[in-house]
């Protein structure tokens, strides 16, 4: 039997080293769970040059360049173009984490919506310019971030860590946008993203870890890693009566389409 491959579409593989596992470790133990590619994510542009460094340490690993809604304010004219330099690396995949959040914390999430709006616009343009894909960071802000969409230049976009409905699963699909499941999918309180698991087509899906965070049943409350991937696809294909294999197939020519990642 063919050897199930699969790749975690979006995670944080500088955070994860952070908080105390090493990134040579966790792709070693990625590779064991059939885990042959992984996306790390910029969230600003320090994290997108470590990212950058990441993906030139290792073969196995892309990375995208980001602007997340966390930053207070825009990247400034000389920021910009450090991101758009990244974005000519070799291994610079997409443009993100790029998006909107309305989950307010303090301490954290404080960017006033307007600024937010106006950090997307700015790098979805950026995105267009230079004909990349887009990962977007979407949190109780479904109707703002469409609006920014439809104003926006044309650009692929995948809707990382998927918050949602089937209802909202069912606009982004008429947007032509991917959609990317992570461990919360496998949460008891997430009936919500079960639905909309179920509606999203085949040819848009992906599955991701959003590492360290959300690691999936029954690892609830540890540190999330690439190999976790396996967990969310194997609820995900029960979700959609799919065997793990056919589901990993899916999502994996889905993800090497999206990102043109080369095939392994």
């Amino acid at each position: 039997m063919a050897e199930t491959v699969l790749v975690d579409a979006h995670c944080h593989l500088d955070e994860l080293a952070r908080r105390g596992l090493a990134v040579s470790d966790a792709l070693a133990q990625g590779h064991l769970a059939g885990v042959h590619q992984v996306v790390t994510s910029g969230d600003g542009l320090e994290d997108s040059r470590q990212a950058k460094e990441l993906a030139e340490a290792h073969p196995e690993v892309y990375f995208t360049v980001g602007w997340h809604p966390v930053n207070r304010r825009p990247p400034t004219g000389v920021e910009l173009e450090e991101l758009r330099s990244l974005l000519g690396h070799r291994k610079a995949v997409g443009v993100g984490e790029i998006g909107l959040d309305y989950k307010f914390r303090a301490g954290y999430m404080e960017t006033p919506p307007a600024v937010q709006r106006e950090m997307f616009a700015m790098m979805l343009r950026l995105a267009a310019e230079l004909n990349k894909p887009v990962v977007i960071h979407q949190r109780e802000a479904h109707a703002d971030l469409l609006e920014v969409l439809d104003r926006a230049p044309a650009v692929t976009a995948m809707l990382h860590c998927f918050s949602g409905d089937g209802q909202f699963a069912r606009e982004a699909e008429r947007r032509g946008l991917w959609v990317s499941f992570a461990g919360n999918l496998t949460f008891k309180s997430a009936q919500d993203l079960q639905e909309a698991a179920r509606v999203v087509p085949a040819g848009s899906l992906m599955v991701e870890t959003d590492a360290p965070f959300l690691a999936p049943s029954p690892h609830r409350g540890q540190l999330c890693h690439p190999a976790l991937v396996r967990a969310t696809a194997s609820w995900l294909a029960v979700l959609r009566g799919e065997c793990l294999e056919t589901l990993a197939r899916i999502t994996t020519e889905n993800a090497r389409e999206f990102f043109q990642l080369p095939g392994s």
